[in-house]
């Protein structure tokens, strides 16, 4: 199931595809509602929009998996940041310099909303976005930070008490939503309750994974984070929820071995550098073709590929060499540290 690394290498072609079918969304149908194509398309791709919510699922799975093998809340961090920001930080670098230089009306931010999107928090603190694709970003960042406290609490254990609360916050945000009633905004966007039954259902997947299906109330449990989608969120969510539990299922019953095709694999591999750079610039460039005479679907297959090639270039020069340079360095220092009290535990 994992590759050399310890990585699930299904989970990573499956984020690929999801990125894959963001990239499809956006260079479609919400180009075609943002900027507009010079003749129709004649394609479009709608979707792709819930390529996120597959995403949200398997970081569910992911986080839960890597908390469970983890010593220590610090080690956890590092692991995180060094795999988001380094790369995160990298593509705002390549989409602020097209976006300012060649880019699109309206592209530009100001400084002020420019430095705050380096926090990847920027919803939050006020500010617009480099790069529209950039909110999911802060979900997934507040995700972390909400099982971090789990962990360092050492309430992991009691996961599906944790479950439970977050659908019913789901829901009780779902219904004031639906009938008009005010609820609170910050406890909406930090305890991401649009969003958490769908991280929820990739941990419960990671259990099942773990137990081999054994334990039937993590089934039952799944069974309440669609309830309570079905009851809180529009009906067009719950149609997206069983269709990434489906997906889900099948790979937890091992049925998505052909997965681990070497180019899924390999789309897996760049999937973070191609969501992170893929909207902003895609947009540029497909404009500038279009306009220089180049027909939309050509126009849209060449900014594919070359957004493969940059999400390649970005993975393999920053993403892949921070994360191991910042993780050996953090490993080494920990050894260091250990040394001493070692040292006098044997005095």
């Amino acid at each position: 199931m994992q590759s050399s690394a310890g990585r699930v290498v299904e989970l990573d072609a499956l984020r690929g595809l999801a990125a894959l079918a963001v990239v499809a969304f956006h260079y479609t149908t919400h180009y075609e509602a943002q900027v507009g194509h010079v003749q129709p398309l004649g394609v479009g791709f709608p979707v792709g929009n819930y390529g996120v919510h597959l995403f949200f699922l398997i970081s569910g799975f992911v986080i839960f998996m890597t908390l469970q093998r983890t010593r220590t809340a610090m080690d956890f961090v590092v692991s995180r940041f060094s795999r988001l920001f380094p790369a995160y930080w990298a593509a705002m670098a390549v989409t602020a310099a097209v976006v300012y230089t060649i880019g699109l009306p309206g592209q530009r931010l100001p400084l002020r909303d420019l430095l705050l999107d380096l926090t990847m928090v920027q919803d939050l603190l006020g500010a617009e976005q480099l790069d529209g694709s950039y909110w999911t970003l802060e979900v997934e960042l507040l995700f972390y930070a909400q099982m971090l406290a789990w962990f360092a609490l050492g309430q992991l254990k009691r996961i599906r008490l944790i479950i439970a609360g977050w659908l019913a916050l789901a829901v009780a945000y779902g219904l004031c939503t639906k009938l008009g009633l005010h609820f609170s905004y910050l406890a909406r966007e930090v305890l991401i309750l649009r969003h958490i039954p769908f991280f929820a259902i990739g941990i419960l997947f990671y259990r099942l994974h773990a137990t081999d299906g054994q334990d039937r109330r993590d089934v039952a449990m799944l069974g309440l984070c669609l309830l309570a989608i079905a009851v809180a969120y529009p009906p067009k969510y719950f149609l997206v929820a069983a269709v990434c539990t489906a997906i889900f299922a099948l790979f937890v019953a091992g049925r998505l071995r052909w997965l681990r095709l070497a180019p899924l694999a390999w789309l897996g591999a760049i999937s973070y550098a191609l969501y992170l750079l893929h909207q902003s610039i895609g947009f540029v460039l497909i404009h500038w073709l279009e306009h220089h005479g180049v027909a939309p679907v050509l126009a849209v297959v060449l900014t594919v590929a070359v957004m493969f090639g940059l999400a390649t270039a970005l993975n393999r020069l920053v993403e892949r060499p921070a994360l191991q340079l910042i993780r050996t360095s953090w490993q080494a220092r920990s050894r260091t540290a250990l040394e001493p009290a070692a040292s006098g535990a044997d005095a």
